[in-house]
C-alpha cells in the first residue's frame, strides 16, 4: 500500500470515530421514582376479531289483561218514579194509619262503621216525619227506624254482598260495581231513606211528578220516601212485615243505585229484588234480597222503570 493509500485509510477511521462519539451510548429508559410502579409494557399481539355476542331469545312477555275500573254508580241520575199498578185504588184503606204529620222531620241520631268492603261508599242518613198522631197503631222513632234499616242494609244477602260478587251489566251501564254503606247524621249523605205519613208522602212525590195515591213509596234525586201505610201494614201477598220492609228498602235503594226494574225470570224462580213484586209475581217466588245465600246476583229480563 502506498503512502497516500494509508493516508486515506487513516482518515476514514478518525471520521468514523467522531461520529460515533457524537452520537454517544443508546439512551435506557429511566426507573421509575421509589415507590411507584412504572408502566408494564404488553408484548404486542396480533389483533384478533372479537367473537360475536352470543344471544339468548326470551319469549315476548303476554300484557296482563285490564279490568275495567268499576263503574261509579252514584254518579247516574236517577229518575224519580214509584211503582205502582196502571189502576189507583178506589178508596185509601181504613186501616188506622196516621194520615198526616207535620210534613218536617227528624234525623236519627249517631252514625255507624262502614258496613261492606264494596268499591263505591254509600252514606245514607234516616228520618222520620214530625208531628205524627199514632193512635192505635205502633208508634216509631227516628233512631228505630234506623235500626231495621242499618239491618236490612247490613244483612250478608243485601248489597254488600256485591263486593264479592261485583254486579257488572252493559244494559244498566254498570262494570265491576259493588258498594258499601254507612249511616250517618249530617249533610255529608249520598242519600236519604224518609219514613212519612201517605198526605205527605203524596205532597213530596207529587212535586218531582210522581202520583203515589196514599199508597205507595217513590224516589226523586237523592230522596227515598217510604209510606208509613205500607210500613205498618203491609200489602196484599206481603203480610210478614220484615219481609215486606226489607224488600221495600232494598228496592228503593236499588233504584238509587242506578238498577231499573227487572222481570220474572220465570215460573217458579226466585223473584229478583228489582221486579216490582207488590204488583204482580208473574209466577215467582217473592224474595226480599238483591242476593242469594250462595252469592248469587238475582236477576231477571231488565224492564224500564
Amino acid at each position: 500500500m502506498g503512502v497516500r493509500s494509508r493516508a486515506l485509510a487513516l482518515a476514514c477511521s478518525l471520521l468514523l470515530g467522531a461520529v460515533t462519539a457524537c452520537a454517544g451510548p443508546t439512551p435506557r429508559a429511566a426507573a421509575p421514582p421509589a415507590g411507584i410502579e412504572g408502566p408494564t409494557v404488553a408484548p404486542t399481539v396480533a389483533p384478533t376479531t372479537p367473537a360475536a355476542p352470543t344471544t339468548s331469545r326470551r319469549p315476548t312477555p303476554k300484557p296482563s289483561p285490564t279490568r275495567p275500573k268499576p263503574s261509579p254508580t252514584l254518579k247516574k241520575t236517577v229518575t224519580a218514579g214509584a211503582d205502582k199498578p196502571t189502576t189507583k185504588p178506589s178508596t185509601s184503606p181504613s186501616d188506622g194509619t196516621p194520615t198526616k204529620g207535620g210534613g218536617t222531620f227528624t234525623v236519627a241520631e249517631g252514625s255507624t262503621d262502614v258496613v261492606g268492603e264494596g268499591t263505591t261508599l254509600v252514606k245514607y242518613r234516616v228520618e222520620l216525619e214530625d208531628g205524627i198522631s199514632w193512635g192505635s197503631v205502633p208508634k216509631w222513632t227516628p233512631e228505630g227506624f234506623a235500626d231495621v234499616v242499618n239491618g236490612v242494609l247490613a244483612d250478608p244477602r243485601g248489597w254488600t254482598m256485591s263486593a264479592a260478587h261485583p254486579v257488572t251489566n252493559e244494559a244498566e251501564d254498570m262494570t265491576d260495581a259493588s258498594w258499601r254503606f254507612q249511616q250517618v247524621d249530617d249533610s255529608s249523605y249520598s242519600v236519604r231513606i224518609r219514613l212519612a205519613t201517605p198526605n205527605t208522602v203524596d205532597k213530596l212525590c207529587g212535586s218531582a211528578g210522581v202520583d203515589t195515591a196514599g199508597v205507595y213509596s217513590c224516589r226523586y234525586g237523592k230522596t227515598i220516601m217510604i209510606n208509613l201505610r205500607r210500613w205498618l201494614h203491609g200489602t196484599t201477598g206481603f203480610t210478614n212485615l220484615p219481609f215486606y220492609r226489607a224488600m221495600v228498602i232494598n228496592h228503593e235503594v236499588g233504584h238509587f243505585l242506578g238498577f231499573n226494574h227487572m222481570k220474572c225470570p220465570g215460573s217458579g224462580r226466585t223473584a229478583p229484588v228489582m221486579q216490582t213484586q207488590t204488583i204482580a209475581l208473574n209466577g215467582c217466588t217473592p224474595n226480599q234480597y238483591p242476593f242469594s245465600s250462595a252469592g248469587t246476583f238475582v236477576v231477571g229480563p231488565w224492564l224500564s222503570s
